[in-house]
């Protein structure tokens, strides 16, 4: 009774975590009836659910982690066993477990192996959690800075009876920053004879220094096939008949989780028993199968509204997550797609019509569903979101394209103005006539312009010079031009009139009369106006600005004739 009272005391794996739980676990494994007790308690279970009965318990069980598996076993074949890993990815994807296996590996008495004989003492008790030196630590619960206390103090001594110690840290993440901290140098430096295995679904989350020193191991999503072909494999040894159908819905429910995919099938079977139909996983698990994704294409292909509503409050009374739902019809519209595509109709139930369905329909109602789908997780009701973007996809039948718009109207254009044969020759007459003309010796000549013309549009190019020119004397003659002035004209605007103006006018006339043009400037200043222009020098003011700013007057012009 005392034994069995110890065996009690120390049965759970989390718990032994001091060096005197440690000396009470070795006093019990001394008296007889440990082993034969413990095992006893396992039988007197009534059920071992399909998730924990169907666990790996080898390398070669783990499945959908190819790279994982193959780089832990090589390095158990090459002897280069790292002392501290990381298990990270999406729940149910075998980290735990692959933790166990490894070391079951590394604690075989016939190891280090990469397989493990599971009948030994070692592989017994690492199978059913009771292993003294392999610890299996919850983070969630011990995530102190004390329990890190307590672990250290466990590593310094050497493993009981097996080659390794090992420490299983599920859900590393919850580790509190303080407890990261105390782990960092014995994760970096353990004895040679421990071996720390962290597992967590939120790597992001532990600290660069703990990822550093540590081998990542990134478990991915499970494929659908793997995870269809080992529940068939399940189904067939626990002798239950499950359709195709079903099948899929529970792999994509599970989303690429083998636990979760397990622990659904376990779910479906205790409601339908030994027979499970489609209809049963979609009544359980809430998830509309494929028979409600082609009865809903059919509708749409038919422009049929009333069948959409109908279809849709058959799904809400079975408590459908529409959400859920659209995203699988996104899935199935995809396929097809590449069904049409290939024109395979076989991927259609008998009796469907899929020469209703063309490429561009489909690739139109998938690219309405991506578009819509974002706003269908915040709208304030999921089932009035889902309908409104399945009657969009109905009524967009009835959209007319572009293009189609466009040689509809060219057509219309072309009836409504017929033309008749002796209308179409007088018109070609004309048409030909009017060739002739052109390309005849008669073609139009560009009409000449005058000098002063010439000298007006240069004069366009030239606007801050107008208020000089527009008011000069022209004088032209056959071969000369004259032009004089009758203000006081400032330096710079003389030099650019004589320099740059005289060679484009020049340019022009010669262009418009076949003929060199001579250009010549005058300029003629009133005295009475030069004689009050020079007492506006001597003016006070004047005089101020030339004195604070040292220039001189270059030009005195009247403000009316600017």
């Amino acid at each position: 009774m005392e034994a069995w009272s110890c065996a009690m005391a120390v049965s759970e794996p989390c718990q032994a975590l001091t060096g005197a739980a440690l000396r009470v676990l070795a006093m019990c494994r001394s008296q007889p009836g440990f082993h034969r007790k413990s095992k006893k308690r396992e039988r007197e279970m009534s059920y071992d659910v399909i998730a924990r009965k169907w666990r790996p318990q080898t390398f070669g069980d783990v499945i959908g982690q190819t790279p994982v598996i193959r780089t832990l076993t090589n390095s158990i074949k090459a002897g280069r066993i790292h002392h501290s890993f990381i298990f990270a990815g999406l729940r149910g994807t075998g980290k735990t477990s692959t933790a166990r296996i490894l070391a079951k590996a590394l604690n075989c008495k016939d190891g280090p192996t990469v397989t493990p004989c599971l009948k030994c003492v070692a592989c017994d008790e690492i199978t059913r959690g009771v292993d003294v030196d392999v610890f299996e630590i919850d983070a969630a619960s011990n995530k102190g800075v004390d329990d890190i206390r307590d672990l250290k103090e466990i590593v310094k001594f050497p493993p009981i009876r097996d080659r390794y110690k090992i420490f299983i840290i599920d859900e590393a993440h919850m580790l509190s920053s303080h407890a990261f901290n105390a782990l960092l140098k014995t994760i970096e430096e353990p004895p040679s004879y421990v071996v720390f295995i962290l597992a967590t679904t939120e790597v992001h989350k532990i600290p660069t220094t703990i990822r550093s020193r540590c081998q990542l191991f990134e478990f991915r999503h499970i494929p659908n096939r793997e995870i269809e072909e080992q529940l068939k494999k399940i189904a067939e040894t626990e002798k239950v008949v499950v359709e195709d159908g079903a099948f899929s819905l529970i792999v994509d429910a599970a989303e690429g989780s083998m636990r979760d995919a397990e622990s659904l099938l376990d779910q479906v079977i205790s409601f339908s028993g030994d027979k499970v139909k489609e209809d049963d996983v979609s009544t359980v698990l809430g998830i509309a199968g494929r028979r409600a994704h082609v009865q809903l294409l059919s509708a749409i292909a038919g422009s049929d509204a009333g069948a959409v509503i109908a279809l849709l409050d058959e799904l809400e009374d079975k408590n459908t997550d529409f959400l859920k739902f659209l995203v699988r019809f996104g899935s199935f519209l995809q396929e097809a797609l590449h069904a049409v595509m290939r024109k395979d109709t076989d991927f259609f139930p008998e009796g469907f019509d899929s020469s209703r369905l063309s490429a561009e329909d489909m690739i139109l109602y998938l690219n309405m569903l991506v578009q819509n789908e974002a706003s269908a997780k915040f709208a304030f009701n999921a089932r009035i979101a889902v309908e409104l973007i399945v009657l969009k996809m109905v009524f967009s039948t009835h959209v007319v394209p572009l293009a189609d718009l466009l040689s509809k109207k060219k057509s219309l254009k072309t009836e409504s103005e017929p033309e008749s044969a002796s209308a179409h020759t007088v018109k070609q007459g004309k048409k030909n006539l009017k060739s002739a003309e052109i390309t005849g010796s008669d073609k139009p000549k560009k009409q000449k312009l005058s000098p002063r013309e010439v000298f007006d549009q240069a004069c366009e190019s030239f606007s801050h010079l107008r208020p000089f020119l527009s008011s000069a004397d022209f004088t032209p003659s056959d071969s000369t031009l004259s032009i004089g002035f009758h203000q006081q004209i400032p330096r710079l605007i003389r030099e650019e009139i004589e320099g740059e103006f005289r060679d484009r006018l020049g340019r022009d006339l010669a262009r418009s009369e076949g003929h060199r043009v001579e250009i010549s400037f005058s300029y003629f200043v009133d005295k009475e106006a030069d004689s009050g222009q020079e007492k506006l020098k001597d003016h006070p003011l004047v005089k101020q600005v030339l004195d604070t700013f040292g220039g001189e007057v270059e030009a005195i012009t009247d403000k009316e004739k600017i």
